[in-house]
């Protein structure tokens, strides 16, 4: 049975909790479990004798993916990418004509680490035969979301609550962005201004007229958010944040009609559904608009479209 919302939300919090405390052979142990159970195909590779591994922790040989797993217990820079460039090497050498994407498994929660990034472009830049990706916390947790429910439980080891809690924990991505945007100001603001949405769009998702007033003026913080994007250097990770978004809006989609209910269920995607103060749902919001502006959530109206005809659910 696939997960319901309340229970993605308490996924989202115990593969957190589980992966802090994963390390060595245990995370490794644990990323092929959650590979096994996403795709049967998955091959899980153990070490042999002298043999090894040969550079690899996992394949999936229908779509020639490699993956090569490592999780120290403390962070070492140069360590993590002599471990990168021992594992590519021997997995070029062993395992040649098995993939055609090298996929670097890593536990760091906050994200990949600026010599990993470079690691990976150097490497992309110098094998441009071959596709470089890593995976990290948030991979671990969207592939979990994706399980049935006796499947990630088997996963956690655990039953999942599926009581009404109330988690309070915002999707970790997104955490300094809310942040940046509760702490910033608007300055000089013209409310002529506010005409980046469009107004068909708003008519084309039948949001009630407060919600309208709310997305028009959230979207002024779209050029924050531009900017706070455009300074990282995972450079990936507004898309997957985008298609995250996407996803949830789709899953949402199949069992609500109503727009500004959809539009509530992901603010507590972006949340949790504790409640939150004025300024964090705020924050929330301008997300939202954001990504509503770029099209990732809801729909743009087809061509020739009028307010008379019905919005659809799906692009």
């Amino acid at each position: 049975m696939a997960l319901q919302f309340i229970e993605r939300q308490a996924v989202r919090y115990l593969v957190k909790m589980k992966l802090a405390e994963l390390h060595g052979n245990s995370f490794e142990d644990f990323f092929q479990s959650l590979m096994c159970l996403r795709d049967p195909s998955f091959i899980d590779v153990r070490t042999a004798g002298q043999l090894g591994d040969q550079g690899s922790d996992g394949l999936l040989l229908h779509i020639r993916k490699l993956y090569a797993c490592y999780a120290p217990e403390v962070f070492d820079a140069a360590k993590t990418v002599a471990k990168f460039e021992s594992d590519f090497q021997k997995a070029k050498t062993k395992r040649a004509d098995q993939f055609d994407k090298f996929v670097f498994v890593h536990n760091d929660l906050r994200g990949v680490h600026p010599v990993i990034s470079t690691c990976l472009a150097e490497h992309s830049k110098k094998y441009n035969d071959i596709k470089f990706e890593q995976f990290g916390y948030r991979h671990f947790r969207d592939e979990s979301c994706r399980l049935e429910l006796d499947q990630v439980e088997d996963l956690l080891g655990m039953a999942l609550p599926v009581q009404e809690l109330a988690y309070g924990v915002a999707l970790e991505e997104l955490e300094p962005l809310l942040a940046h945007l509760r702490e910033g100001r608007v300055r000089n603001f013209d409310p002529t201004e506010i005409s980046a949405v469009s107004k068909q769009k708003l008519d084309y998702n039948r949001f009630s007229e407060d919600v309208k007033d709310e997305l028009r003026r959230s979207i002024i913080r779209s050029a924050d958010i531009d900017a706070y994007y455009q300074e990282l250097i995972d450079i990936t990770e507004r898309d997957e944040v985008a298609a995250a978004f996407r996803e949830e809006f789709l899953r949402i989609c199949d069992k609500i009609d109503e727009p500004d209910d959809i539009l509530w269920q992901l603010e507590q995607y972006v949340l949790g559904n504790a409640s939150a103060p004025i300024r964090m749902r705020k924050a929330a919001l301008a997300i939202l608009a954001y990504f509503f502006q770029s099209c990732d959530i809801f729909n743009n109206p087809p061509p020739g479209w009028n307010a008379s005809l019905p919005a659809e659910k799906s692009a």
